[in-house]
C-alpha cells in the first residue's frame, strides 16, 4: 500500500515516521523543502503533487487550515484533481477544519470518485510522537476498515463518529473542552503561586482527584517548568477557536465560555506569542495579576 502525506509539520513529521514502521511506501510533499528532506532521510519518498496523485493509494493531510486543504486537493495550481491521472481512493484529512469545509471538500471529490474522511487528531505532538493520537472520523460506516488499517500506525483509537462533517464536530468539542481546561488550569496556578504554594506538591495532591485530567497531567508540568516549546502552538489553538465560534454562529449557537477563551488566546497571541505552547496561556493571567 502507498501512502501519500502532504504536511510535515509538529504533528505531520511524527506521523510519518510511525507510518514507515509499517513497512509501506510513504510518499511525502509539503512546501517546506527542509522538512521533506527529513523524512527522505527516515526512508519516505518525496513526490511532487502530481506523482502523489498517480501514486498514492491514500492520501492524509495534516495541514494548518480548510483554505490550505482546498489549496492542495483542487484550488491551487497543479492541485491532485487537477492531474490527469489520479489513483487516490481516499483522502484521510487529519487538519482541523469547519464542518462545513469538510463537506464541501467531500462534495468536489466525489466528482473524482475519491472518498474524503474528516478524521481530525487529538493527542498533541508527544502522542503523534508515540502513535497514539485518538482520531474522531467522518466518514461512510463501509469506509471505516480501510480508514483503521491506514492509520494503524499513527493513533490508539480510530473512532467512527458519524458521516463526513462529524469528525469535524466533535474535534471542535474536544477543543472547547482542551482549552478551557487549559485557562482554567491557568487560573489555579496563577492563585497558588500568589501564596508561595510548590506547585509540584500541588500536582501530586489534586492530580488523582476529580481535578485530574489529561490535559492535567500534560500541561501543568510545563507550567511548573515555565516550559512552552510547543506542542500544540496558541496561534493553532487559536484557530480552532475561531472554528468553534464561526460554526456556532451558522447554527444560532451561543457560546459564552468558548467565546471568552477564544478572545484570550487572541490577546496572548498579539502579544507575539503565538509560537508557544498552549500551555503557554498562563502568561496572559499572570500579566494581567503583574506577575
Amino acid at each position: 500500500m502507498n501512502i501519500g502525506f502532504i504536511g510535515l509539520g509538529i504533528m505531520g513529521k511524527p506521523m510519518v515516521k510511525n507510518l514507515l514502521k509499517s513497512n509501506n511506501l510513504v510518499l511525502v510533499n509539503d512546501v517546506n523543502k527542509e522538512a521533506e528532506q527529513e523524512m527522505v532521510n527516515a526512508g519516505a519518498k518525496a513526490v511532487t503533487l502530481e506523482n502523489m496523485a498517480k501514486q498514492a493509494d491514500h492520501l492524509i493531510l495534516s495541514l494548518p487550515n480548510g483554505a490550505i486543504v482546498k489549496s492542495v486537493l483542487y484550488s491551487g495550481e497543479n492541485a491532485i484533481m487537477q492531474q490527469e491521472t489520479i489513483n487516490i481512493k481516499s483522502v484521510i484529512d487529519t487538519s482541523s477544519l469547519t464542518p462545513n469545509e469538510s463537506l464541501e471538500i467531500a462534495k468536489v471529490l466525489e466528482e473524482k470518485s475519491i472518498n474524503y474522511i474528516d478524521a481530525p487528531v487529538s493527542g498533541g505532538e508527544p502522542l503523534a510522537i508515540s502513535g497514539e493520537l485518538s482520531i474522531m472520523v467522518g466518514c461512510k460506516e463501509e469506509d471505516l476498515k480501510v480508514i483503521k488499517k491506514v492509520c494503524e500506525p499513527i493513533a490508539k483509537s480510530v473512532i467512527r463518529v458519524g458521516d463526513v462533517g462529524a469528525g469535524s464536530v466533535v474535534k471542535l468539542a474536544n477543543q472547547i473542552i482542551v482549552n478551557t481546561n487549559i485557562a482554567a488550569l491557568s487560573e489555579a496556578v496563577v492563585l497558588a503561586k500568589t501564596f508561595n504554594i510548590e506547585l509540584s506538591e500541588m500536582f501530586e495532591a489534586i492530580k488523582g482527584g476529580l481535578a485530574g485530567s489529561a490535559v492535567m497531567e500534560a500541561k501543568f508540568p510545563k507550567m511548573i517548568a515555565e516550559d512552552y516549546e510547543a506542542g500544540g502552538t496558541l496561534n493553532i489553538n487559536l484557530k480552532d477557536m475561531k472554528n468553534i465560534t464561526s460554526t456556532a454562529d451558522t447554527v444560532g449557537l451561543t457560546l459564552p465560555i468558548s467565546n471568552q477563551v477564544k478572545e484570550i488566546y487572541k490577546s496572548e497571541v498579539a502579544q507575539g506569542n503565538g509560537l508557544n505552547d498552549h500551555s503557554g496561556i498562563i502568561k496572559y493571567f499572570e500579566r494581567i495579576n503583574n506577575m
